[in-house]
């Protein structure tokens, strides 16, 4: 049985950042697989794309550029927000405003996104909007292990946090991902340029903490 739309992928695999000798992103040994339900949006396009067609045993290796995966760098999206924004009651924990620290946020239609502090001042807050794997290409290897049908529950699953169906996110979609510094669910749905867009036209005021 090949991979195909809502058939079931149980994968062993790594993701190293830009290629094979590069940082270590993601690892699913083949003791304990990744199982990823294909043809139903919540992997990424590419990768899934990469991997349609293979059947149980088979080898693969592909390189996913920034364009594939989460888009290039924009520094449009590098933006000063008040700091007002993060008061919760007139007040900002003092653990929030921490360099480094990913923020989830919502804009004025409340929709969600992150952005990370990159520096803090007296009035306002240096944010990064971009997602933290843009401008980054993605280096894939790994084994099919086994394909099969996907069941009824498998392709509508209970909404989760993210929309992956699964308490564990994976960088590419469908479970477990190792880079938690970098905000959860990274990789649920393909790059989307309408999402950096609504980033940058509310990042800078009517967004809030949540």
């Amino acid at each position: 049985m090949r991979i195909e739309k809502n058939r079931v992928g149980v994968i062993s695999y790594v993701i190293h950042v830009e290629n094979e000798a590069g940082e270590l992103l993601e690892k699913a040994d083949f003791s304990q697989p990744r199982t990823m339900i294909f043809g139903t949006g919540r992997l990424l396009r590419s990768f899934e794309d990469k991997l349609i067609g293979l059947r149980s045993g088979d080898a693969f290796e592909f390189l996913l550029t920034p364009e594939e995966s989460f888009g290039d760098y924009n520094s449009e999206l590098l933006m000063e927000v008040p700091k007002s924004v993060f008061m919760v009651n007139g007040e900002i924990k003092p653990d929030t405003l921490v360099v480094g620290n990913t923020i989830p946020m919502m804009d004025g239609e409340g929709n969600p996104f992150d952005g990370r502090v990159v520096a803090v001042s007296e009035s306002s807050v240096s944010m990064d909007f971009n997602h933290p794997l843009a401008g980054k290409s993605l280096f894939a290897m790994g084994e099919i292990v086994n394909v099969r049908e996907a069941t009824q529950e498998e392709l509508n699953p209970v909404a989760s946090g993210c929309g992956c169906g699964s308490s564990e996110d994976s960088c590419c979609g469908g479970g477990g991902h190792s880079h938690e510094k970098s905000s959860g669910g990274c990789g649920c749905n393909d790059h989307d340029d309408h999402h950096h867009q609504h980033q940058h036209e509310h990042a800078g005021g009517g967004c809030g903490c949540h």
